[in-house]
């Protein structure tokens, strides 16, 4: 169970809703309570969706494209490290998400749930290469439907999140956002250098033993 704990909060800390608070409020400011739930719930939803698909689909996506388990650790370890470091380091707008610079129209209001909001703002490039890892290290059918549970959870805790974003803005405040994202960041830097390391665990004996 300590195992899917880590995997839990390592994806949190990735996908990391507090980060995205701002622009949620800014996206729906001047809009009903019932547009903001409405596009909180798809957003929880798409993000279950594009993670849940990645879950079962990315180790056919690596078949196809002839990509081995340890240079996929490798370059998403390296991904995670970036993004980790930026994140520390107070540049928030590359935290594996694009960011709304410039005003936008939808005719529907739900589809900001799915875009720009679930992605690429909440989910990204390195969320869904760790999921494809966390793919690849599930023994059985039992693991990976635990883990797709494991997605459910966070869907539901990203859209409560943005459900409650007014209140939990005036209650943290937004020294308490650049803390908690200043943790999150640290927790991510640390699963990049476990995925370089594990990478280079499998990696380095087929050096050695080439070079020989």
């Amino acid at each position: 169970m300590s195992i899917y704990f880590q995997i839990f909060i390592t994806l949190l800390s990735l996908l990391n809703p507090i980060l995205a608070l701002s622009q949620y409020l800014n996206m729906t400011n001047g809009m009903s309570k019932e547009a903001k739930r409405s596009i909180a719930i798809v957003c929880g939803i798409s993000v279950f969706g594009i993670l849940g698909g990645f879950l079962f689909l990315g180790s056919y996506i690596m078949e196809g494209l002839s990509i081995h388990e340890y240079s996929l650790r490798l370059g998403g370890g390296i991904i995670l490290l970036i993004l980790g470091i930026k994140i520390i380091l107070g540049d928030n707008a590359a935290h594996d998400r694009g960011g709304i610079d410039k005003p936008f129209e939808v005719k529907n209001v739900k589809a900001m749930g799915v875009s720009p909001l679930a992605l690429p703002m909440i989910v990204g490039p390195a969320s869904m290469v760790l999921v494809i890892v966390y793919s690849q290290d599930a023994p059985n059918l039992l693991s990976r439907l635990i883990i797709l549970f494991i997605l459910a959870l966070l869907g539901v805790v990203i859209a409560v999140t943005f459900i409650l974003a007014d209140y939990i803005a005036k209650a943290v405040g937004e020294v308490g956002i650049v803390v908690i994202t200043k943790i999150m960041g640290l927790v991510v830097t640390a699963i990049a250098f476990e995925m370089i390391i594990a990478g280079l665990q499998t990696v380095m004996p087929m050096i050695l033993k080439g070079s020989s």
